[in-house]
């Protein structure tokens, strides 16, 4: 019997100094959970806005009728400016890492392409004076999300530029995208 309470009080004695341990501080620069940064929002929108994008294009090419069409380009153009104003919604000049920068600009340089592909589509399939009107409004809507990252996200318009000259100057202008090449500071470069 002596035993056996000696070490019982061994094993609450061990027991207490857990306890005790775990009921100390952490250490400031601890590697535990990270208090949500508006970075993560930035990216969050970005990722739905290049969701909803793709699904919209894949709707917009399979439209026959111009009357279909002009709903359709209407809730792409909804959706994007819905996320600019998100974007704007966030705060200006956030703090934001190189890498998540260079992640924000890599997507949105996507949905550039994305869109400026669905334009030379639907310039091949219906022509340009039936679809002048709905490329402006396209145009309107990415130079307002262009504009709203560039005030939220420091330097991504330049990141952004970088990608899409890989996708030729010559291509916006034949789709009337002028707003978008403004913002990208494109317009100097010769077509």
């Amino acid at each position: 019997m002596l035993a056996f309470t000696r070490l019982t009080s061994i094993l609450l004695f061990v027991l207490s100094l857990g306890f005790l341990v775990s009921a100390l501080p952490t250490a400031v620069d601890s590697q535990a959970l990270a208090a949500r940064h508006e970075s993560v929002d930035v990216v969050n929108a970005i990722v739905d806005l290049q969701a909803k994008v793709n699904a919209h294009v894949t709707l917009i090419l399979a439209a026959e009728a111009v009357v279909d069409l002009t709903a359709k380009v209407q809730l792409l153009v909804a959706d994007v400016t819905a996320c600019a104003q998100a974007v704007l919604a966030i705060g200006a000049n956030i703090d934001i890492d190189a890498s998540v920068k260079l992640d924000i600009a890599v997507k949105v340089a996507a949905i550039i392409t994305v869109i400026v592909n669905l334009c030379v589509s639907l310039v091949a399939k219906f022509g340009i004076l039936v679809v002048v009107g709905l490329l402006a409004q396209i145009d309107l809507c990415l130079q307002l999300l262009l504009a709203n990252l560039g005030v939220c996200v420091d330097g991504i318009i330049s990141l952004v530029a970088k990608i899409v000259v890989k996708l030729g100057v010559s291509v916006f202008v034949n789709v009337h995208l002028g707003l978008c090449l403004n913002v990208l500071g494109l317009i100097g470069i010769s077509l």
